[in-house]
C-alpha cells in the first residue's frame, strides 16, 4: 500500500455540495412563512394579525400532510433505486404524488364547498365584523394554494433524492421568496387588502410546482417520471407510517401552542401572548433551517445505510450535528450581544416592555443549540426506517417533555417558564439516549458480513483489495461463478475510470466499495469512483461500443460480460459520482 487515502473524500464532497447551501433556502422559506404575519401587522395592524391567527390551524393540518407524504416515500424510494429496483421506486414516487393530489384538492373542494362552516369551526362568525371579513378574504387562496404547497414538497422530496439538490432547493426558495414579493406588492401598491396575501401563497406555490413538472419531464438525466404504474395502497403503509411517524408533530405543535397561550394569558396578559408568538415565529427560522440541514442529509444517510458503509453515514451524521452546532451557537451570541435585531425582523413597537421579549428570546435561542440535534437525530434515525424513534423525538419534543415542564414551570412565574424551550430539548435528548441504549443500533445485517474500503486507482491498491474481497466473499459461501463476477466488475470499473483519466495520476482517482453478503447467498457489491462521467458509456443498455481506445473498449465488454452474469447491475451518476450497484 502506499500513502493515505482520503476516506472522507466522497462524504465531504457530497455533504458540501447538498447540504451546506440548505439552511439558506430553509430560512428562506421561514421568512415566507412569516411573510403574511410581518406584511399584515405593518399594513392592517392586529384585526389583520387577528384574521392570521384564526387560520393557524388550517395551516398545520396542510403542513401535517406536506410533510407526512413527502419524507416517507422519498425515503423508500431512494432504497429502491440505491438497490437497482428502479420500477418499484417510481411506483412509490408516482403513488405519494396521486396521494398528495388527492389528499390536496380535496381539502381545497371541501373547503370552498363548506366555507362558512369551516369558518365557524376556526372559531369565527359573522358577530366578530371587520375581522370575520378579513379572515374570509384570507382564507380564499389559502385554501387555493394548499394542495399546490402539498405537491411542491413531494416532487422537491423525490427530486433531492434524485440528484436535483440544487433545482430543488432554488425552486422552493424562489417560491418563499416569491411569496413574499407578490403579497407586499398587490398589499401596499395594488390595494388588494389582506387577499394579496393569501394570493401570493397561492401563486407562488402553483407556479413552482408547475416548474417542478416541466423539469421531470424534461430532465435527461433523471430517474424520476410521471407514469401510469404505481404501488397498492397495502404497499405504502410503510412508507405512509415512516413519514406521518414525524409529520405528528404538526399536531402536537397545536396542542402544545393552544395550552401555553392559556397559561400566559394567566401570567402575563395579552403582552405574554403577544411574546409567545413572537418566539414561536422565531422558532420557525430555526426549525426551517434545521430541518433543511436534516432532509438535504436524508439522502446521504439513506446511500450509505443502504450500502451499509455504517463509517461514512456516521460521518454525514457527525457533520450535520457540527454544522447544526455552529449555526445555533452563533444566532445564541447574535441574540444575546444584538437582540435589537429582532425589531427589524417583527416591529416591537406595540410592545410595552421590551425587555421581556429580548429575554425570552436569548432564552429561546441556548434552546435550539440542543433542537438543532434533535432535529437531525429525527432524519437520521427515519433514513434508518427507524420510524419508532423518529417519533420519540417528535413526542418528547412537543408533548412528552414540553407540556409537562410547562406545567411544572408556570408557577414560577414568567421568567422562569421560558425556561421549557431549553429543558424541554435536552430532556427529548436524554430520554432518546436511554431508549436507543436500550434497543441498540438499527441493523440492516451482521457487521462482520460487510467489507467496505476506500482506494485509489494504482494497480497495487486495486489489486491488494480485489484479493481481500474475494477472501471475504469465499469466507461467506461464494462459488467461483460468484467471486470471477465480482472481480471482473471492480476490476474493470476501476480500470475504465483509470482509462477515462486524462492526465491524472491513479492516486487523484479514488474508489469506494462495499461488499455485502446477504444471508440468503446474494453479494450486493457498491462502487463509487471520482472519474469522467461514465453515462455516455451506456452502462445501463446493450447499444454497439464505438468511438473508444481499444484498451477501453476491451474493458467495457469484458463489464459488460460481467453484467449478463449478475442478478442486477445499475449504473448512476450520483452527486457528481460514478456509482454501481451490482448483485450477483
Amino acid at each position: 500500500m502506499t500513502k493515505a487515502v482520503d476516506c472522507a473524500y466522497f462524504t465531504r464532497r457530497m455533504f458540501i455540495k447538498s447540504v451546506l447551501p440548505a439552511p439558506l433556502a430553509g430560512i428562506g422559506l421561514a421568512l415566507a412563512e412569516m411573510g403574511d404575519t410581518i406584511l399584515v401587522g405593518h399594513a392592517i395592524g392586529m384585526d389583520g394579525l387577528a384574521a392570521i391567527g384564526f387560520t393557524t390551524p388550517l395551516f398545520l393540518v396542510a403542513t401535517f400532510f406536506v410533510f407526512g407524504l413527502s419524507m416517507g416515500g422519498a425515503i423508500v424510494y431512494s432504497n429502491f433505486m440505491h438497490q437497482g429496483k428502479k420500477e418499484e421506486a417510481l411506483g412509490v414516487f408516482n403513488f405519494f404524488l396521486r396521494t398528495a393530489a388527492l389528499i390536496g384538492f380535496g381539502i381545497t373542494v371541501g373547503g370552498l364547498v363548506w366555507q362558512e362552516n369551516l369558518l365557524i369551526a376556526l372559531g369565527i362568525s359573522p358577530e366578530d365584523g371587520v375581522v370575520y371579513e378579513l379572515t374570509k378574504s384570507y382564507l380564499f387562496y389559502i385554501l387555493l394554494g394548499i394542495p399546490f404547497e402539498i405537491l411542491l414538497e413531494v416532487f422537491s422530496a423525490y427530486l433531492r433524492n434524485d440528484d436535483a439538490d440544487t433545482f430543488s432547493i432554488v425552486v422552493q426558495t424562489a417560491a418563499g421568496a416569491g411569496n413574499i414579493v407578490i403579497s407586499a406588492a398587490l398589499l401596499f401598491w395594488f390595494d388588494w387588502g389582506i387577499a394579496g396575501c393569501s394570493f401570493g401563497f397561492f401563486f407562488s406555490n402553483f407556479a413552482a410546482t408547475v416548474i417542478s413538472v416541466a423539469y421531470i419531464l424534461f430532465r435527461s438525466d433523471g430517474e424520476l417520471s410521471l407514469c401510469g404504474k404505481a404501488i397498492s395502497f397495502r404497499e405504502a403503509i410503510k412508507p405512509l407510517r415512516l413519514g406521518f411517524a414525524t409529520a405528528t408533530e404538526y399536531i402536537f405543535d397545536a396542542v402544545f401552542t393552544l395550552v401555553v397561550i392559556h397559561l400566559l394569558a394567566d401570567m402575563a396578559g395579552t403582552d405574554g401572548v403577544a411574546i409567545f408568538n413572537i418566539i414561536e415565529n422565531l422558532s420557525l427560522l430555526f426549525i426551517f433551517m434545521y430541518e433543511f440541514i436534516g432532509k438535504t442529509s436524508q439522502p446521504l444517510f439513506s446511500t450509505f445505510f443502504t450500502e451499509c458503509n455504517f463509517a461514512e453515514l456516521h460521518r454525514v451524521f457527525r457533520y450535520g450535528l457540527l454544522y447544526s452546532l455552529f449555526l445555533g451557537v452563533l444566532a445564541t451570541i447574535m441574540v444575546i450581544v444584538y437582540p435589537e435585531i429582532l425589531d427589524l425582523l417583527f416591529g416591537l413597537e406595540d410592545i410595552e416592555d421590551v425587555a421581556k421579549v429580548y429575554y425570552a428570546s436569548r432564552i429561546f435561542c441556548l434552546g435550539t443549540i440542543f433542537m438543532g440535534a434533535c432535529l437531525i437525530l429525527q432524519n437520521y434515525l427515519q433514513s434508518e426506517e427507524d420510524e419508532g424513534s423518529a417519533f420519540l423525538v417528535v413526542f418528547m419534543r412537543r408533548i412528552g417533555a414540553s407540556l409537562p415542564l410547562a406545567f411544572i414551570l408556570e408557577p414560577f412565574g414568567f421568567y422562569v417558564f421560558w425556561l421549557v424551550y431549553p429543558l424541554s430539548e435536552v430532556v427529548t435528548l436524554l430520554v432518546l439516549g436511554l431508549y436507543r441504549w436500550r434497543k441498540g443500533e438499527m441493523k440492516k445485517i451482521d457487521r462482520k458480513r460487510i467489507y467496505n474500503a476506500t482506494f485509489a486507482n494504482s494497480l497495487e491498491e486495486v489489486s491488494a483489495h480485489l484479493d481481500a474481497m474475494e477472501q471475504f466473499a469465499l469466507y461467506w459461501g461464494a462459488d467461483r461463478h460468484k467471486c470471477n463476477t465480482l472481480r471482473l466488475a471492480v476490476e474493470e470499473v476501476c480500470g475504465i475510470a483509470q482509462e477515462q483519466a486524462v492526465n491524472k495520476p491513479a492516486e487523484s482517482i479514488l474508489t469506494q466499495l462495499s461488499l455485502i453478503a446477504q444471508e440468503n447467498g446474494k453479494f450486493q457489491l457498491y462502487l463509487r469512483n471520482n472519474g469522467a462521467d461514465m453515462d455516455s458509456l451506456q452502462l445501463n443498455d446493450d447499444c454497439p461500443i464505438v468511438n473508444m481506445e481499444n484498451q477501453e473498449k476491451l474493458g467495457l465488454i469484458v463489464l459488460r460480460a460481467a453484467k449478463t452474469r449478475a442478478r442486477q447491475f445499475l449504473y448512476r451518476n450520483y452527486h457528481g459520482f460514478n456509482t454501481i450497484m451490482v448483485t450477483v
